[in-house]
Order: structure tokens, then sequence, then C-alpha cells
């Protein structure tokens, strides 16, 4: 291709040279030639500097739209330039050309001329006019470059994603719904852009909450501070800050400000943040102020709810214990133990025994196990209010798989000696849990009977197996019920 277009430059100088010379010789060709040909020296003349000028032109618009235009503009953008560009710069190119060649050489009148050529021009840009804002507004972003590849736009604060790639007609942008959105370069040209990569990744994130005017403004200085800066997995790039803002008719309004290391990192650092100060405010029995609907027109102090409080609604929620009454529902979240665990943690390993059942609280948990044949292995995964072990809690079972921490995991663990503790002090509880063991065992055997209720006679039979672990496990010794029936 570069051999081809040498050749063609080539032969293109030497027509101009050829006929450079042959202006130059002006009578000494001219004359002969008019001699020859009946044609007047001096129109000759004019048609030799004509065809001059319009190898000049020729010239000017090759080299015009290949090391311009295909060439310089190209390398400065990293970029392919359509070839519309190019083909209307030459053309442009020629039109001055011939131009120049009938005022100069020919000495003719090219008003008429150039008012044709306007009006074709201006009719073609009217045709074209949405085609070539978008191509030039797409030529201005490939060379000023507002924003690059891979950098996070936000366009008149309505539409924010990740540059994929930048045309010379659209920017592709891909959402953090993982969406892809094709942005005409024409609207770009009079939007409002923030670049979040410039001058560079960092970000500043501020979180608004109202405190009571029960608590000093420096208790909560001294809270919000040490919740932002322990907040687990934020990379702060400086230390947060935190302003009294406003005096509100429902307490101070408060600012935390702080500055994260990469932009795209601001939903989670925000959320880790916010669940590290709801956290500080608990344990230090601060309360916030909650404005109520505007026709009731007043506001409420509300206390930051407990964690056994949460803890209570998540065993409401836990498929096992559905249906329990309240009263039960917390004697087992008061009993239930705290865990944490870091992503990547082994949490029970397979034939562990360790007689405990386990309630996701937080994060999410992967159990990876063989089938009955040992043929393939099973993965389940478990997050919030899914448990696992409870063959190893009330039939004290060995745990047949291992269970590791994808994430960060908060679990509640309900151990053999809080389950024996609730079953000493009442003894219906052995059938209350026979009962719910069996409903979940017939539905998980049978996933696509799930909405049925299971036939009476299978209940029964699974409530008597159930019932005989726990009791077995869990019932009362032998000496112990000699000595309870003695006393009875």
């Amino acid at each position: 291709m570069f051999e081809g277009a040498m050749k063609i430059y080539g032969r293109l100088a030497i027509v101009i040279v050829v006929l450079a010379i042959l202006v130059t010789l002006d009578r000494l060709f001219t004359g002969p030639l008019a001699f020859v040909s009946g044609f007047s020296e001096t129109t000759l003349g004019q048609w030799v500097a004509a065809a001059l000028w319009l190898a000049a032109t020729v010239m000017a618009a090759r080299v015009i739209r290949r090391e311009f235009v295909h060439g310089w503009l190209e390398r400065r953008s990293g970029k392919q330039v359509p070839p519309l560009i190019g083909s209307l710069v030459t053309g442009l190119v020629m039109f001055v050309g011939i131009c120049a060649i009938m005022a100069l050489v020919f000495e003719r009148d090219i008003t008429a001329l150039v008012a044709t050529g306007g009006a074709s021009l201006m009719i073609l840009g009217i045709a074209l006019r949405d085609i070539m804002l978008a191509l030039f507004t797409g030529i201005l972003l490939n060379v000023e470059k507002p924003f690059r590849v891979g950098d996070w736009v936000r366009i008149n604060d309505r539409l924010s994603g990740k540059v994929e790639r930048i045309t010379w007609r659209t920017t592709v942008l891909q959402t953090a719904n993982n969406e892809i959105v094709y942005v005409p370069n024409l609207s770009l040209s009079s939007a409002v852009i923030l670049n979040m990569a410039q001058p560079d990744t960092r970000s500043k994130r501020i979180i608004e909450l109202v405190i009571d005017y029960d608590t000093t403004v420096e208790s909560a200085e001294r809270i919000l501070y040490a919740a932002t800066l322990g907040a687990a997995g934020v990379e702060h790039v400086a230390p947060p800050a935190v302003f009294a803002r406003k005096l509100t008719p429902d307490g101070v309004l408060y600012n935390v400000a702080f500055t994260i290391s990469n932009y795209g990192d601001g939903l989670k650092a925000e959320h880790a943040v916010i669940k590290s100060i709801l956290q500080r405010m608990r344990d230090a029995d601060i309360m916030i102020s909650f404005p109520r609907a505007e026709s009731i027109g007043t506001s409420a102090r509300v206390k930051i709810a407990d964690r056994s409080l949460d803890v209570y609604h998540l065993v409401q929620q836990v498929r096992l214990f559905r249906g329990f009454s309240e009263e039960v529902c917390h004697r087992i979240s008061d009993v239930l133990i705290e865990r944490h665990f870091a992503a990547g943690a082994a949490i029970v390993q397979a034939g562990e025994r360790r007689n405990a059942l386990f309630i996701v609280g937080e994060g999410m948990t992967k159990r990876t196990a063989s089938d009955r044949e040992g043929a393939k292995v099973i993965q389940e995964r478990f997050i919030a209010t899914e448990f696992f072990g409870r063959k190893a809690l009330f039939a004290c079972q060995a745990h047949n798989a291992t269970v590791l921490a994808e994430t960060e995991v908060l679990l509640y663990e309900f151990d053999r000696r809080a389950l024996a503790r609730l079953i000493g002090e009442t003894p219906e509880l052995i059938g209350t849990f026979a009962m719910a063991l069996a409903n979940l065992s017939w539905r998980d055997s049978h996933l696509g009977s799930s909405d049925e209720d299971p036939p009476p006679a299978a209940i029964a039979r699974l409530v008597n197996l159930h019932r005989g672990q726990i009791e077995i496990n869990y019932g009362p010794r032998p000496g112990e019920a000699a000595g309870q029936a003695a006393a009875s």
C-alpha cells in the first residue's frame, strides 16, 4: 500500500515537473504547437498553466487526504477516520483549485460558480447535517480526548458508565447494570461530561445523617470518625472528616466525608461505612432522628435496633423455624452464638463431629460434597436466612460436607448445649422440632410438589423418625426419667 502511494506521488510529481518546464518555456513550446494546431499561443499557454494548476491541486488533495486525514489524524486519535471525511476534504480541495484556475488562469468571473458551489454545499450540508456534526464531534473527542476507553463518566447527571469504545459517530458505554448504551457523538457536543477518572481514580464520598440533640457534638464526631475509619474493606486515601452542618427541627445534620482510592468501589465503600456507623451507634446507644410523614408534621426519635432484635427477625425467616411462636423464636435467638469468618475460611470439614446448626446472617458460604455414588461433586451456596448442619445438630451425625466462606460471613451457631437447654426447659419442643424437620425433609425430597400439602401418613412417619433421633440424643437419661416418675 505504501509502495502504491509512492508510485502515484512519483507520477504526479513527474507530470507537475514536465508541465512546469512547459510553462517556463512559454513561446518556445506554445509557438510551434500553435502553428501546428491552429490555436492561438495565448490559449495554449492558458491550458498548459491550467493543467499545471490542476496537477498541483490533485497532488495537494491526495497529500491532505492520505497524510493528514488518514495519516496524522488517525495516528493522533488512534481511530480509523471514515472514508466519507477523506472524500469530502478531497472534494473541497478540488473545488477550491478549480475556482483558482478559472479566476487566475482563464480570468473568468467565478461568482456564479462560487454561488452554485456554495448552494450545492449548503444543500449537501443540510442533508448530511447530523452525520457531519457527529463525525466532526467524534474527531474532536478523539483528538482532545476528554475521556479515554476505560474511564467512568457521567453525562448530564443522567447517564453514567464505563467507556468501552469511541467511534466517529457514537461513544459506547457499559453501565453498572451491565447494559451497553450507544451515545451519539452529536449529543455529546453540548453535554456536560463528568470524567470520574480524571485527574485520577480517587473519589470523595459524603454520607449525611441526623442525630438527636441529646448526643453532644463531640461524642457524635468521635463515634462517626471511628466508625468511618474502621469500616471493613474501605481503603482511605486520607483521614475522614466529620462536620456538623446544620441545626434542623429533627436534630443536628452531620456530614461524613471520606475519600477512597477507586471511584468504582463507591457503592461498596458507602455500604461498609454506613454499616459500621450503625453498629457503633448501636453500641453507644445513640438515637437518630427520623422525620415522619409531612401530613403528621412531627418527628420521632428512633433508637437503632439492637442486634438481638436483628437475630430474632432472622430466626423468624429461617425455613426450619417458620410457624414457631414468637416466644420460641425469642428463646432460640437468645441462645445463638455469633461467629465471624473471613473469606475462604473453613467453617466445618467433612467428617467433623461438631453438633451444631449454622444460620447465615450476612455473606455467602459454599458447601462441597459428593453424591451418594461418589460419581460427581455437588456444590450448594447458602445466603442470609439459609442454614446447614441440621443432621449434625438434631441427629448428632458428623458433617457430610465441607463448608467454606465465599465472602466475609456472619453466622449464628445453634449448638448441642443450647438445644439441650431448650428441650430441658420445655420438653414439648421435641415434638415442635420433629414436626418442623419432617415438613422440611418432605419438601426437600419433593421439590416439584412444594405447593402441595404432604400426605399425613408420610409426615407421621417422618415425625416419628425425627422425634426418635431427638429423644435419643436430647431426651432425659434413664436415671433422670426414673427420678421424674418417682417425683410425679
